[in-house]
């Protein structure tokens, strides 16, 4: 791939370029494609939509992983934030199983970016990963949390995800 092109799938779009909070922007443009597929597509491929797009966001994070440095001038800066959109997407991947309201997206988006930020159990670790996988694993494993979350919620009693 071209330089140019790389950039363009690093950076989500361009919106790593978002002056202020570029991971917060790259998760909030994610969240956005993913809702707009969501509710374009047919029901029956709603299981397979978000673990497709957090494969596709991986791929387009380690495969260009070695030049990452080369093109932005540091391992992971903040305006590559195609790890933000995997971590995201895998976040999302638990919607099928969830109350079909604004709720579950809302805290998918929270919890994850909330997991990202403070990066507990042992997270930060996977940053230390060669090439575009310590720039990925992190992200990723703080999605897979907060879906993790978003599952548990989903079984408490009183129907939380469905009120709002």
């Amino acid at each position: 791939m071209s330089a140019k092109t790389d950039r363009i799938i690093l950076t989500f779009f361009g919106s790593g370029y978002f002056p202020v909070a570029p991971g917060t922007a790259g998760s909030a443009a994610s969240l956005a494609v993913g809702a707009l597929l969501w509710f374009q597509l047919p029901e029956a491929a709603l299981p397979f939509l978000f673990p497709v797009l957090t494969l596709i966001s991986m791929a387009g994070c380690v495969l260009p992983g070695e030049r990452i440095q080369s093109l932005f001038g540091r391992k992971d800066p903040g305006v590559v934030v195609i790890d933000e959109a995997a971590g995201q997407y895998a976040a999302l991947s638990v919607m099928p199983w969830l109350p079909q309201t604004w709720t579950p997206w809302i805290l998918a988006f929270l919890l994850f970016r909330l997991f990202d930020i403070l990066k507990p159990f042992g997270i930060r670790k996977l940053e230390e990963k060669p090439g575009g996988w310590g720039v990925l694993l992190d992200d990723v494993a703080a999605g897979i949390l907060a879906a993790v979350i978003l599952l548990g919620l989903a079984q408490l009693p009183g129907d939380l995800l469905s009120r709002f």
